[in-house]
């Protein structure tokens, strides 16, 4: 129980607590194991009882990554982390004998005392009033005390269960279950994270169950703790995330094939437009005149403007597919290689590129590849008209976080179609100002948004454009 009047109000024993555990999962070592040590100890000077001690455990646990690398040696490691907390009540256990008995013990041995009870029915107050399904046994597995979720949970009332062993309260599957999970602690003699199913009228339910032995001066057991979690929710939206995926997974591979097939099936016929137009105009020039060769050059420009169409569409669609391969990737390399390229296919052109230094990110090198060939080949694209232009790569800082940017002196545009600019086939300029087939900035956004980012754009007509974009994770410096 924590008193209101206490210099330790639970908030800053949870925030303190929850930091401690997430250092000494993450490898901080034996200070950060110190700081249990010294937590328990706090909260023994200040009133701060067993089982709430316990609750906060419970929700820093929560607060963890659910899975991932090393999950089970984390669990070993948090009960580590819980243990050297419990230790000062443990050194204390005599003094306050008969205050932690009040947990149920009391219950059982029915003690009148006045002082008694009132703690009691305070302690009592607090443990009804949570979420968690809470209870108590003694060795052999009688209950001592159980709170009202857990009557909520199973059924009996309070009166009925006190004093009962599992199988004599519970369904047997249930009772069978429970009893297992609670001899692993008491054997282990130290706490334990586990994930129990319960049978309810709506389906099974799946708690997450912090247990925890007390005990004695010699070290032996003399009672076991609960403490669960209902997580039905967050499982049953896992694995709703989980199908989804999949679906989306369906859906992606139908639409590789389907892009796959139109693409096949469009390219044969538009290659016998181009060819066949193309045969006109070298064996029967001399039957044209100037109108129809003018109009066999436009079947011809058509069939390869169709057909650059489908090359973008199918690697617009591969960018969404397959898993990123995350490495250290140096941007301004990439920039660099891209301008040089750009250069020297039309050499004769006065672009001044600025490239910022030392541009390092988490990424995939290939579809971040891809970012670069289409922003700077715009900016390129939409400074033609210009006798000197200047096209940067540049970073700045945004509320904490780098903010990339490519930026030209070119067309521009204007802001009021700005939403417009990321779509796919949208086009802010004809093609007979700029040619282009309106895919790539959709190709940035989906890659910027594969990684965790965010794209956007700024503008004005005949004063160039900047596009900004985030990546998640990036690192800066090498």
């Amino acid at each position: 129980m924590i008193r209101t009047n206490e210099p330790l109000a639970r908030e800053a024993l949870a925030k303190e607590y929850g930091a401690a555990l997430q250092e000494f999962v993450s490898g901080a070592g034996e200070a950060a194991l110190a700081r249990a040590y010294e937590l328990g100890r706090r909260a023994v000077a200040s009133g701060v009882g067993l089982l709430d001690l316990a609750m906060l455990h419970h929700e820093a646990l929560l607060a963890l990554p659910a899975d991932g690398p090393g999950a089970r040696s984390r669990e070993v490691m948090a009960a580590q982390f819980l243990a050297e907390g419990l230790s000062p009540f443990e050194m204390t256990l005599r003094s306050y004998q008969a205050n932690a008995r009040l947990l149920g013990l009391s219950e059982t041995l029915s003690r009148q005392n006045a002082e008694i009870d009132r703690a009691r029915e305070q302690l009592r107050a607090i443990l009804d009033a949570t979420t968690a399904v809470i209870y108590l046994k003694d060795a052999e597995g009688r209950y001592l005390f159980v709170n009202r979720q857990f009557q909520t949970v199973f059924g009996p009332r309070r009166d009925q269960v006190v004093g009962k062993l599992d199988e004599e309260v519970l369904p047997a599957e249930v009772a069978r279950m429970l009893r297992s999970d609670d001899l692993q602690v008491l054997e282990a003699r130290a706490p334990r994270e586990l994930e129990e199913t319960i049978p309810a009228s709506d389906g099974a339910h799946t708690y997450i169950s912090l247990k925890f032995p007390l005990l004695d001066a010699a070290g032996t057991p003399y009672a076991i703790c609960c403490v669960a979690t209902d997580i039905t929710e967050r499982k049953r939206a896992d694995e709703a995330l989980r199908r989804a995926k999949e679906a989306a997974e369906d859906a992606n591979r139908d639409l590789e094939s389907f892009s796959y097939s139109v693409a096949h099936d469009l390219r044969a016929p538009l290659r016998h437009l181009d060819g066949f137009s193309q045969a006109l105009l070298e064996d029967f020039a001399g039957q044209l005149d100037d109108q129809g060769k003018k109009f066999l050059r436009y079947i011809r420009e058509s069939a390869q403007q169709m057909a650059q169409l489908i090359d973008d569409l199918l690697a617009l669609s591969r960018v969404t597919r397959g898993e990123l391969h995350r490495t250290r990737v140096d941007l301004t390399a990439i920039a660099r290689a891209v301008a040089d390229r750009l250069g020297a296919a039309e050499p004769a052109r006065r672009v001044d590129f600025v490239i910022a230094d030392g541009a390092w990110v988490e990424g995939d090198p290939r579809l971040l590849g891809l970012v670069f060939e289409n922003l700077l080949g715009n900016a390129w694209k939409f400074t033609a008209k210009r006798a000197h232009a200047r096209i940067e790569f540049g970073q700045a800082q945004q509320g904490g976080r780098t903010v990339h940017f490519v930026r030209d002196d070119g067309a521009g545009f204007d802001m009021a179609h700005a939403g417009r600019l990321f779509g796919v086939f949208q086009r802010l300029h004809s093609t007979a100002e700029f040619e282009g087939s309106g895919i790539g900035l959709a190709t940035v956004h989906r890659v910027v948004r594969r990684h965790g980012g965010r794209v956007w754009a700024e503008g004005a007509v005949g004063q160039g454009a900047t596009i900004y974009f985030t990546l998640d994770g990036q690192q800066e410096g090498r």
